[in-house]
């Protein structure tokens, strides 16, 4: 019943939040000033919205990487609880998640003084699973949230706009529906958010070499989450030494890599003999029984698409009955701030170059190498983390939305806001027979009338 709470929680809000910033509102109204309401509200929800059992195979198999870290300190998962995922490689005769093992030793970090308390991982509904999603992925959902408010100030937009497009990110896009269940995804968005405000800072404000080795250590820590948003670490270091008042901090930027690439370099090596991560080998996966023996689905990145599949592929994943446009409407307002920003007068031009190369780079990986839209998921998992980036561009709009429209504006942040909610009953939504959004309706139905049953006398 998560998502009831979940969802009341975000209308009351959306509607005070929306309220308190209508054109007529006096200032002498607001109770709070927007940088102390946004934490408060940020919190209440990650409280409410947070899952407290593996939904997919996916989260399944970070599990089996947390809890045999913990109880056997090893990245062995013979032995867990989750073995039995489908997402996992033979390497030597022991099984191994498929993942990227930086998310994995998060929740490790959480979940080794729950074990010691006697709070144990599980299959099915555990403390452990809602405590280690909470205190990983949704805390960092809260910073990186907090990262895009703050980054904002440096566009001049006013705060209490600023908390609308805080909003727009962090509860009306599919940055909030997958916040709340144990994924990469999101925690690499919400590294490359903080990357970038301490980007901005270093630009900005002084302390530039330690602003810049913040942003470096948190660009490239999206990196070991989520392998192609690395794409990022890599322009923005270009763009570092293309700003003269950023290159002599360069040293901190690419010294703070150290921190974070050398030990996911050295735990593939561990592994298998190899800094090549795992889930790029096809033969690790060719076991007894392996999901991807009888699979019709290929391995992503082992194999180039043909062009003609690539551009179908690419309409569907953008605009079909799961695309990723549709399920962030705000998104087609920020690509046009996006394109407007590219011109020699605009003061983010810099920026909007590396987040168009970026982004490019990172959806033709996927559109060149994979064929599933990212398997059952609510809309396209894997372009989640641009969301802060893309954005951030919004703040031409929100400069003006007031004066243009206001009610288009509010109707399209009631449409997000659903669209949001919707998702975080399941983001790990099976879409074979319907589109995500109608097969979450259809499953909170099932577990209110579930609930109804089981509660009211028959």
């Amino acid at each position: 019943m998560t998502s009831i709470v979940c969802a009341i929680v975000l209308v009351a809000w959306s509607g005070w939040v929306l309220a308190q910033t209508h054109p007529t509102s006096p200032p002498s109204r607001l109770p709070a000033l927007p940088q102390q309401r946004l934490p408060l509200l940020l919190l209440s929800i990650a409280l409410f919205t947070t899952h407290a059992s593996p939904q997919s195979e996916n989260d399944m198999s970070r599990m089996a990487t947390v809890q045999s870290l913990v109880e056997s300190g090893s990245f062995v998962i013979d032995r867990t609880n989750f073995v039995e995922t489908s997402d996992k490689v033979f390497v030597n005769g022991h099984f191994y998640s498929d993942k990227p093992p930086m998310p994995a030793i998060l929740g490790a970090a959480v979940y080794l003084p729950l074990y010691q308390m006697g709070i144990t991982l599980h299959e099915g509904r555990s403390l452990a699973y809602y405590l280690i999603t909470l205190m990983t992925v949704k805390i960092f959902w809260f910073f990186g949230t907090l990262a895009f408010f703050q980054t904002l100030k440096f566009t001049g937009l006013d705060a209490e706009k600023r908390l609308l497009a805080a909003l727009i990110l962090g509860a009306g896009s599919l940055f909030f529906s997958w916040s709340g269940t144990f994924n990469n995804h999101e925690l690499a968005g919400a590294f490359l958010s903080i990357g970038f405000y301490f980007l901005l800072k270093a630009r900005y404000e002084a302390s530039r070499a330690r602003n810049v080795g913040f942003a470096g250590f948190f660009l490239s820590l999206a990196g070991t989450a989520d392998m192609p948003t690395g794409v990022f670490y890599a322009l923005f270091l270009l763009y570092s030494v293309r700003d003269r008042d950023l290159r002599p901090a360069i040293p901190f930027y690419v010294g703070s890599l150290a921190l974070t690439i050398l030990p996911a370099l050295s735990i593939n090596y561990a592994i298998h003999g190899s800094i090549v991560p795992v889930q790029i080998v096809s033969s690790y996966f060719e076991y007894p029984g392996s999901y991807w023996l009888t699979s019709s689905q290929k391995l992503s990145g082992t194999g180039l698409n043909d062009p003609g599949f690539v551009v179908e592929y690419a309409a569907q994943a953008l605009l079909g009955p799961n695309g990723f446009l549709i399920y962030n409407p705000f998104l087609l307002i920020a690509l046009w701030g996006l394109i407007r920003e590219l011109h020699p007068a605009r003061p983010f031009l810099y920026e909007a170059i590396v987040v168009c190369l970026g982004s490019f780079a990172l959806m033709a990986y996927y559109f060149l190498t994979t064929s599933n839209y990212g398997g059952w998921s609510y809309s396209v998992r894997w372009f989640v983390p641009l969301l802060p980036f893309l954005f951030f561009f919004l703040y031409p709009y929100l400069a003006t939305y007031q004066d243009k429209h206001p009610n288009v504006f509010r109707a399209v942040f009631c449409v997000s806001i659903i669209i949001a909610i919707v998702g975080s009953i399941n983001p790990w939504s099976h879409t074979d027979d319907h589109s995500a959004f109608i097969y979450n309706i259809l499953e909170f139905k099932r577990d209110l009338d579930a609930a109804m049953n089981h509660w009211l006398p028959q």
